[in-house]
């Protein structure tokens, strides 16, 4: 590369030259960021023919007020006066042959009015053609001067004019804004890193430091305090230094989460808050991969999540509002291997998730394992309760009672029976009279709750008109019973019919498969009795 400079003397003997043949005089670019628009006219709504590097010298052909014609690499435009300056910029070089050199090292991206940039073998528009670099595209710099950089693009070497670069060192310092309608702001430089905020397209960042994959910058979060954090150079490929015009953002999107570090078996429970009348979806993502897609939710909800893996999770909600204007934030846990050492719960939660991938002969016991559940359920409070009466134990043990239509529970109860030493009758009981003489006996039953669906009959009341139920999957009850009503104790020694399964204590509704985990509640006697009950009686 030739390298031409602007020493003090060539400088004085330039203008000198020029003047006594009347040619056009030099001036030097001088913006206080980024280079100068060359217009085809001397308004600033004309179009943009060309860019002059900050620091740059151009020929001056006329000056009238605010607008100045002048000529740089053989295309001629208009520029602002103000922006040009007698005298080349402080640390131009005084030793003759040298050039000012912009940047060494570190990357730029390439910004074309059209098409890709020609990257030529050395700095003369003439040479030849080495390779072509895509406008947009991201490319590292060996050394850029006021004309021409060497930069590096897919392991080719070449040199572009530097008036189609924009450097990282022209960056420090400038305002940027997201290309889409959000991103995160996060503590480290890895994705993995616990976000800060999320910015909205309509948000300002201000970059503070530049690196190959990460970019640090200051910014507000949605409490209006300033913070630093890092952004991936990804989401801010196109340096935008104006808003894209996004409506407003959500007022809010909030999720709190119940704890940060839980052990592989544990729940987690979540809280969501949203502008009102918001969509608002989440997904979880582990160690990086997305194992749920996005779930919608209400607004101001609570929700649990039950883990089936260790690993370094990411939980993100997104707000939308009708006019597309959306935010995200994000939330952080770590599930940790060895499980919980605590008991058995009062009632599994059929449809928590966990049960997805728990086999149940050719099925799982989420999708066929109620008969299963209310089995481990009626065990447990038979006083037998065991690592072998845990649902999946039990689905281990009996896969052969699975068939197309469910289980068949007859034959479960008998062979469990057997196993773990209580009886049952061959017969459903359909007597409100004899049912109510075996829960005298400590007897529990097993029944068709509703079609397609097994639970528990636990207990009575005093008077014998309510019967206590234990279901692993009350929603399939909820969407399926007829001429029938859920109950809770109201308080006052009577029952209230409840209007959601919301209403029930200790109601919990799981993400991962859009349902309630196991309650405990009353159904009359009457509809128990209509049902049939198969019993489970111990001895």
């Amino acid at each position: 590369m030739k390298r031409m400079g602007y020493s003090l003397a060539s400088v004085c003997l330039l203008l000198w030259l020029l003047a006594g043949t009347g040619l056009a005089e030099p001036a030097w670019v001088e913006t206080e960021k980024g280079s100068l628009n060359v217009r085809s006219k001397a308004n600033a709504k004309s179009t943009i023919v060309s860019k002059v590097p900050n620091g740059s010298m151009v020929e001056v052909l006329e000056t009238k007020g605010d607008w100045t014609r002048i000529e740089y690499n053989g295309k001629k435009g208009y520029v602002k006066s103000s922006f040009l300056k007698d005298e080349p910029p402080e640390g131009t070089s005084e030793e003759a042959g040298e050039v000012l050199v912009i940047q060494e090292g570190g990357y730029a991206r390439i910004v074309t009015q059209s098409g890709a940039l020609n990257v030529r073998k050395k700095a003369d528009p003439k040479s030849v053609v080495v390779t072509q670099v895509p406008n947009g595209a991201r490319v590292e710099v060996v050394e850029a001067t006021l004309q021409w950089s060497s930069i590096v693009y897919q392991g080719k070497t070449g040199y572009v004019q530097t008036q189609y670069l924009v450097l990282d060192s022209q960056m420090i310092g400038r305002t940027v804004y997201p290309d889409g309608a959000y991103l995160y702001v996060r503590q480290e430089e890895s994705a993995l890193s616990q976000s800060l905020t999320a910015v909205s397209a309509s948000q300002p960042m201000t970059i503070l430091e530049i690196g190959k994959q990460w970019v640090r910058v200051s910014c507000q979060n949605g409490e209006g305090m300033d913070i630093e954090g890092y952004v991936s150079m990804a989401d801010i490929s196109q340096w935008r230094e104006t808003p894209t015009g996004v409506a407003q953002p959500p007022v809010y999107a909030q999720l709190e989460l119940s704890k940060d570090a839980l052990r592989l078996g544990e729940e987690l429970d979540a809280e969501v808050r949203g502008e009102e009348g918001a969509s608002c979806a989440v997904r979880v993502l582990c160690n990086g991969k997305v194992i749920m897609d996005s779930r919608m939710v209400l607004d101001n909800t609570t929700f649990s999540y039950r883990p089936r893996k260790a690993g370094v999770y990411q939980m993100e909600l997104i707000v939308r509002r009708a006019d597309g204007a959306s935010i995200g934030c994000e939330a952080r846990f770590i599930v940790e291997e060895g499980g919980t050492d605590a008991e058995a719960p009062e009632v599994y939660s059929q449809k928590d998730g966990w049960w997805l991938d728990k086999k149940y002969s050719r099925s799982n016991l989420d999708q066929s394992g109620c008969a299963i559940f209310t089995l481990s359920h009626a065990l447990q409070r038979l006083g037998k309760a065991s690592e072998k009466t845990t649902p999946d134990a039990l689905a281990r043990t009996y896969p052969m009672y699975l068939a197309e239509s469910g289980t068949v529970t007859s034959n479960l109860l008998a062979a469990a029976g057997r196993d773990f030493g209580f009886a049952t009758d061959k017969d459903k009981l359909y007597d409100a009279g004899q049912i109510a003489q075996r829960f005298k006996e400590g007897a529990v039953f097993s029944f068709a709750i509703v079609s397609g669906h097994i639970a528990l009959a636990a207990g009575l009341n005093d008077d014998g008109t309510m019967v206590r139920i234990v279901d692993s999957a009350p929603s399939a009850t909820f969407e399926r019973i007829e001429n029938a009503q859920l109950y809770i104790e109201d308080g006052r020694g009577g029952y209230q019919a409840v209007a959601s399964l919301e209403d029930i204590p200790g109601a919990k509704y799981y993400l991962e498969t859009d349902q309630f985990g196991g309650l405990e509640y009353y159904l009359t006697m009457e509809y128990v009795a209509s049902r049939g009950v198969r019993s489970i009686i111990p001895r």
